[in-house]
């Protein structure tokens, strides 16, 4: 086997084994999203050499949890390239969540060719300035960006396709550059609804299927109630489900709550989180839970010190919830 693989490649055929590390099956590196729950119902957090899709109805805190994403990616010491087609993003929000705006990238194109373009050349600069990088590419949204014929074309003038069709041909160009460039492509897409279903699932994202064919995830974000505080609305909580997972198990879920220019509570994410597995029972007005073998009791408000205390622990509970499955 081994000598059939060697002649392959003296014969320079890009042969090899699938678990060799050069392999583009195997993923060795991925970007946190800032959320412990969030990273296990996704395998680890967003893979490396991988497209990613997060999409839901408006205002499920698409745009946040991608600004959180870009915060830590700079932490790691990413390249950041944000494409804002909607022209929606705060700087304010963005430095209240972390970001280093100084230092992201950012475009606003007009249309879905430039998009690609800039995807393009981008990865191309970072292979010839400094190929051992990592960038992280961040488009919002898919659903907001028009193509170039549609902009050219006078109102009402039916250019039924075209969009999906472009989409297909720049992800089909893009992947490989991807895959092979430690670049970690996140999209943001919209649902939409379904015309003439009366039955099943009427619900469909923009950009046709070739974004969900080519993701290697798909985040599929619902709103799932308001935050108050004194009658005031302070954020939302999430449910966020991994409708396709071609690295872990599909399906898992997770409750975000989301706080308006904050971003994802970790600590409270966690605790709903473990409570949904079973590794933290209530009991009346405590809870508790064992960590390095010592069970420790507690109530709602000494949670987030007894995360702080022993995040370590806890991020290794929280990632290995699904191991024995």
């Amino acid at each position: 086997m081994t000598k059939i693989s060697d002649d392959l490649k003296q014969k320079k055929l890009s042969v090899m084994f699938l678990n060799d590390e050069e392999s583009p099956c195997v993923v060795s590196e991925w970007v946190s999203t800032g959320c412990l729950a969030l990273d296990a119902i996704m395998g680890g957090g967003l893979p490396v050499g991988r497209l990613v899709e997060i999409f839901g109805d408006p205002s499920t805190g698409k745009s946040l949890i991608a600004s959180q994403i870009a915060a830590i990616a700079q932490q790691m010491d990413a390249i950041v390239l944000y494409i804002d087609t909607e022209t929606a993003v705060s700087k304010d929000m963005m430095a209240e969540v972390g970001v280093d705006i100084s230092k992201l990238l950012y475009a606003s194109p007009d249309t879905v060719e430039e998009v690609f373009t800039i995807i393009s050349e981008t990865i191309d600069s970072k292979i010839s300035i400094d190929p051992d990088c990592l960038l992280v590419i961040i488009w919002d949204s898919i659903a907001a960006t028009s193509i170039k014929q549609e902009m050219e074309a006078e109102f009402g003038k039916a250019t039924m396709g075209r969009h999906a069709a472009l989409i297909s041909q720049g992800l089909r160009k893009i992947t490989r550059k991807i895959s092979k460039n430690k670049v970690c492509f996140v999209v943001l897409n919209q649902t939409k609804e379904k015309l003439g279903i009366l039955f099943g699932d009427n619900v469909t994202t923009f950009g046709g299927k070739a974004v969900s064919f080519h993701s290697s995830i798909r985040l599929h974000l619902h709103m799932s109630g308001k935050i108050k505080l004194n009658k005031h609305i302070i954020g939302i909580n999430v449910k966020a489900v991994t409708d396709k997972n071609k690295i872990a198990v599909p399906y898992r879920e997770a409750i975000l709550p989301i706080y308006f220019g904050h971003g994802i509570d970790d600590t409270e994410a966690s605790l709903l989180f473990l409570k949904d597995a079973g590794i933290i029972t209530t009991s009346g007005a405590y809870s508790y839970i064992s960590i390095t073998g010592t069970k420790f009791k507690f109530q709602r408000q000494g949670w987030d010190k007894l995360y702080e205390n022993n995040y370590n622990a806890i991020e290794e509970i929280v990632m290995s919830v699904y191991d024995a499955n």
